[in-house]
């Protein structure tokens, strides 16, 4: 097997992938097309460290050899493989609670990711794809699931206004989600591109940072402000945007699609009591996320995706680097492995 393995910043290489099928339980699945993304880019330039691992945030493939009993996964099936893994070392992993394990481990980062042309998985890591859902559909399943993951920390009700700070991809997949609870998602956000993006996708509160978004959720909320309120780190906006359109004692959700860090003064959160959490993971959401995407709860269709052969992997994260240097934002990419 060989893959397209992160070396060091800026060096990128095909080279051999470790085989590990033909252990018990293990199905071994050619990878079709796998997403590349923020994360992606900045372990290419080196703020995140991921250093000698092939890279490829989310993947979808095709069953070419099916572990020994294993029900339903067959050769031949299309499935989505799980981008994240439980540490299996931590207290909660040891206590039998993996979903609430305290070093979750990323695919691209902290193992193997899926620009390769195989990987071998254990069942658990694989998930079968109805034919309703495409392959591209497929690879935001990841988003999906942690979009999920917020809205069970927040505990969404219906009817309450949610404000977004960022306009991302993960942002209009949760304001859909927002609105498929019944919850009324408010987007704030700094790139014009992806703010057409978020009204195209049905959410119909989308703010410019630029506007005079306070007075506008103050008139949205009849003056209450939100009551629930998610910072997107990917946004480089600043967090103090979050706490401002904060009523008292609201709950802000802190999260974001990697590890990023956010330099913040927390003095008006405290002014005004806030509950903060933090979400960074949308693990064992997996099964929901593909239901939704079934049933057209979420709508991916207006998302700017690139798409680019496997062969070209350099030139395109030296591309989306640039991109990112001169505009501050990338295009996830589609790489087709077929």
């Amino acid at each position: 097997m060989n893959g397209w393995k992160l070396i060091k910043p800026f060096k990128i290489e095909r080279s051999d992938v470790e085989d590990k099928s033909g252990a018990v339980g293990v199905s071994k699945i050619k990878i079709t097309k796998s997403l590349l993304t923020l994360s992606d880019v900045l372990a290419y330039d080196g703020e995140i460290e991921a250093e000698n691992v092939v890279i490829g945030s989310f993947g979808v493939g095709i069953i070419s050899e099916a572990g020994a009993n294993l029900f339903e996964i067959e050769k031949g099936k299309r499935v989505f493989v799980e981008a994240t893994r439980p540490c299996n070392e931590c207290y909660n992993c040891m206590s039998n609670q993996p979903h609430k394990c305290s070093n979750l481990l990323v695919a691209g980062e902290d193992f193997d990711g899926f620009l390769r042309d195989f990987v071998s998985v254990d069942a658990e890591s694989i998930y079968l794809l109805p034919d309703s859902i495409t392959d591209v559909e497929a690879l935001y399943i990841g988003y999906v699931s942690l979009a999920l993951s917020i809205v069970d920390k927040l505990e969404i009700k219906k009817g309450e206004y949610v404000a977004i700070i960022g306009s991302d991809s993960l942002a209009v997949i949760l304001a859909q989600l927002l609105i498929y609870y019944q919850a009324v998602p408010i987007i704030i956000g700094e790139n014009k591109e992806e703010l057409e993006i978020a009204k195209k996708s049905g959410i119909y509160y989308v703010f410019d940072i630029e506007d005079n978004y306070l007075k506008e959720v103050f008139n949205i909320t009849g003056g209450r402000l939100a009551k629930k309120s998610v910072y997107i780190s990917d946004s480089d906006i600043s967090v103090s945007k979050a706490f401002a359109v904060s009523s008292f004692n609201a709950s802000v959700a802190f999260t974001g699609t990697m590890n990023k860090n956010v330099t913040a003064s927390f003095s008006q959160a405290v002014k005004k009591q806030l509950n903060i959490f933090c979400v960074n993971t949308g693990y064992g959401n997996t099964e929901s996320s593909i239901n939704l995407i079934a049933n057209k709860a979420i709508d991916l269709s207006n998302l700017e995706i690139a798409t680019a052969p496997y062969s070209d992997v350099p030139e395109v994260l030296s591309k989306m680097e640039n991109e990112l240097k001169e505009t501050g934002k990338i295009h996830d990419t589609v790489i087709n492995l077929v």
